[in-house]
């Protein structure tokens, strides 16, 4: 499965709610896919923190609140899964776009390429609906589950990398502005 393929399926299927992206490459496609959608709140420079801000925002809103992580970025912050776990808002979703490596760092191999499953870890951290999907199909099957049932989810997407797309002229100012302004 493709990133950027994915990322458009969703938002064929997210409606109106908020979407928080991780840094570069899912923040860039989410971007290209959608320009101009308020609700999405693009976390460059966060490396770690995608799911965390998504947390925060299920947290004091009851509307459904989309993460769009990374696994690199969530094995830097393994401890979000354990508040996830603690806290449990039935109105977050989070994807796990695993490509098993550090893009954004030189493609490293992560931890899920030597056998560390995060679908286990969500699990174990007392996260009730998890899941591995390996294809698009599958992704917007549990998606359509995950936007009509309560969470929290977490959703494990195994993605290939097919290439990087320009960077979004996104100006965090003005998203935070506009993302804001969402809610009103």
């Amino acid at each position: 499965m493709h990133r950027f393929s994915a990322t458009k399926m969703l938002l064929d299927n997210v409606g109106d709610a908020p979407i928080v992206s991780n840094l570069g490459p899912t923040s860039d496609e989410l971007w290209h896919a959608s320009a101009g959608r308020e609700r999405n709140f693009y976390a460059y420079g966060s490396m770690g923190l995608c799911s965390s801000i998504a947390l925060g925002m299920a947290l004091s809103t009851d509307e459904k609140v989309v993460s769009l992580d990374g696994d690199g970025s969530l094995l830097m912050n393994m401890g979000t899964l354990a508040t996830i776990g603690r806290e449990q808002p039935r109105n977050l979703i989070v994807i796990v776009w695993d490509n098993e490596q550090w893009g954004q760092t030189g493609f490293q191999p992560t931890h899920t390429a030597f056998g560390t499953d995060l679908e286990q870890v969500g699990k174990s951290c007392n996260i009730p609906k998890t899941t591995t999907v390996q294809d698009e199909e599958e992704l917007a099957t549990v998606f359509r589950q995950a936007m009509s049932e309560d969470g929290p989810w977490l959703i494990v997407a195994k993605v290939e990398e097919e290439g990087y797309m320009p960077v979004a002229p996104v100006e965090p100012e003005m998203t935070l502005y506009n993302f804001r302004k969402s809610f009103e």
